[in-house]
């Protein structure tokens, strides 16, 4: 029983989603299938009474009755193209309101830790792919099951006053039948999402051989032979396993099938005797004959139907689960006051492997700091700024505004609060200034703010760089430099006006000259701000108010660049090897540099 409830409130949930949105037109919809699902029926009584006049020497409703008979026929053509057009329009509706619920699904899941799991991201991989073309095929299928229940079910009527049992003899098989079909159906669904990263492997290797930004290395390092390999061992992993499933789906149904076709073998056996002993009248036979073409029209049409139905809400079930996953929190803390320090107290964290990234770290960000990390590849470095934007949450410890645990501030509240350039930095392929604010409608400060910001990064809006040009060759935009592209996320963090700035290795990709002149700058781009900058740029960070190294997980070091330098420890030995380098070099190699 608990099953039952479970898979009519998957239905009620997936139907509300399919006409949701236009609720009138969903009425009309449904009326006009309705009336077309009866029209085969209507067909078949007008043409017993027809066959029956036509054999009598009464031919006064002749006219009459040809009529009706032949308007049977004309009406499907006038009601197809008005069903198609409203389907359209519906799907279209669903499609929409289905592809705004997994992104805002998936967009509610604040903790990355959970969006890296394996299975939460092969789920949202199918919900993604699917979800232009799954409301649809529930559409569709569902139409086919309404239309197609009508019209068995009058039949049956039909059928029945000619002898009781008839309908069912054509009835029963078919359930088995459907109910194998739609088995192996949802198999073949399981086993895609199942092998989600082997499907996601062979579009990510075909994407790979045809990415503009990688042709140059593919054709240097002679990669594509090695591509074509391992996609065609990812196909073939897939492959092998959905072979397995569709011959079940091949041989499954079988005896089912066989059963089917004993009982219409035997049904007609018994038509035949039926009409030599002269029991059915000319319209009886005629009715009879199409009653039983149309049944088996729309018993196979229905099979198929249903099976597919049962992929569909499989579709559902995901995102019903995605939404639940990704239940908005209800935090306690809605504003927060005035920055005065950030605290991390004994903060610990750990992937999904339970390796160690962080351990015990206990810092404190003082209002107006200017705090530098540093340290080798693999410190923790970039997870500990994300744990302070709350992309993860600590294993253990906490971490606290003003002494107030921020798991309780609201996310969106906390996120106003704070700006970032993370080192993997996003290139979206829009306007300009769609890069730099993500705001379709701006106020004139906000207009100012937006030049301002352009204006630090050193980003200047000029041809072709303009606001309102595109960027990127992905919709014929201009293409922009590594560090041309830094340079506009660094503008998107200066935009926001967040009390708290994360900078990420925020000039990586830039040339020695603009990254030379941004750190000069750096005081002056983030004036009333605190700021915590990761670089392995020492030189840039001496003017830091404080400086912490992290060395496997832990903090090892902190002070001002002075003080380190006098300590001789991890950070002396990181600077001095960045001069080394630079000191190796002759004078004219310095110039060239």
């Amino acid at each position: 029983m608990q099953k039952i409830r479970q898979k009519l409130a998957l239905v009620t949930y997936s139907l509300s989603l399919l006409f949701r949105k236009s609720p009138r037109l969903s009425a009309l919809f449904i009326i006009l299938i309705a009336i077309q699902g009866l029209l085969p029926t209507l067909s078949v009584m007008a043409s017993i009474r027809l066959g029956n006049i036509v054999s009598s020497s009464d031919h006064s409703e002749l006219l009459t009755v040809a009529i009706c008979w032949a308007l049977t026929f004309v009406f499907p053509g006038v009601l197809a193209p008005i069903i198609s057009t409203l389907q359209s329009i519906l799907n279209q509706s669903a499609t929409y309101l289905t592809q705004q619920m997994v992104m805002e699904a998936a967009c509610r899941i604040e903790d990355l830790k959970i969006i890296e799991k394996p299975d939460i991201h092969d789920n949202l991989e199918v919900l993604s792919r699917e979800a232009a073309h799954r409301p649809l095929n529930l559409l569709v299928n569902l139409v086919d099951i309404f239309r197609g229940l009508l019209t068995l079910l009058s039949l049956s009527l039909v059928l029945a006053s000619v002898v009781w049992w008839l309908p069912l003899a054509f009835l029963l098989p078919l359930i088995p039948v459907t109910f194998t079909v739609a088995l192996s159906q949802i198999d073949i669904f399981r086993a895609l999402l199942g092998k989600g990263t082997a499907a996601r492997l062979i579009r990510y290797y075909l994407s790979v051989l045809l990415d503009v930004k990688l042709a140059k290395e593919i054709r240097i390092f002679r990669s594509a032979s090695f591509f074509f390999t391992k996609h065609s061992q990812a196909f073939n992993e897939l492959e092998n396993e959905l072979n397995q499933v569709r011959r079940k789906q091949l041989l499954r149904p079988q005896p089912w099938n066989l059963l089917y076709l004993v009982c219409a073998l035997g049904v007609m056996y018994w038509f035949v005797d039926y009409i030599q002993a002269g029991k059915i009248s000319v319209g009886g036979l005629l009715g009879t004959i199409q009653s039983i073409s149309y049944f088996g029209l729309s018993c196979q049409w229905m099979v198929y139907s249903f099976a597919n139905v049962g992929v569909c809400f499989s579709f559902f079930s995901r995102l019903r689960d995605l939404e639940s996953l990704a239940q908005e929190k209800h935090y306690s803390l809605t504003k927060i006051p005035t920055l005065n320090e950030i605290r991390f107290e004994n903060v610990s964290f750990s992937y999904q492997d339970g390796h160690p990234v962080l351990s015990n770290i206990n810092l404190v960000i003082h209002a107006g700091d200017h705090l530098s990390i540093v340290g080798e590849n693999g410190a923790g470095k970039s997870t500990l700024v994300k744990l302070l934007c709350r992309l993860y949450q600590p294993t253990s410890g906490r971490i606290t505004w003003n002494e107030i645990d921020v798991a309780s501030i609201d996310i969106i509240t906390w996120h106003r609060r704070i700006s970032a350039i993370f080192q993997d930095f996003g290139h979206y392929n829009m306007t300009v200034q769609d890069n730099v604010t993500f705001k379709t409608n701006m106020s004139e400060f906000e207009q100012q703010r937006f030049l301002l910001a352009c204006q630090q990064a050193q980003f200047p809006l000029e041809f072709p760089h303009e606001a309102d040009n595109f960027i990127g060759k992905e919709y014929s935009g201009t293409e922009l430099s590594g560090g041309q592209w830094q340079r506009l996320a660094l503008a998107r963090a200066l935009f926001s006006d967040g009390e708290l700035i994360i900078l990420d290795e925020p000039t990586s990709a830039m040339d020695p000259r603009v990254e030379t002149e941004l750190f000069s700058r750096f005081s002056e781009l983030v004036q009333g701000r605190t700021s915590v900058m990761i670089t392995h740029r020492l030189s840039a960070i001496k003017n830091s108010t404080r400086i912490v190294v992290l060395k496997q997980g832990e903090i090892i070091e902190s002070g001002t660049s002075a003080e380190l330098e006098a300590k001789r420890g991890e950070y002396y030995t990181l600077l001095n090897l960045q001069r080394s380098q630079y000191d190796s070099y002759s004078d004219d190699d310095r110039v060239a540099i």
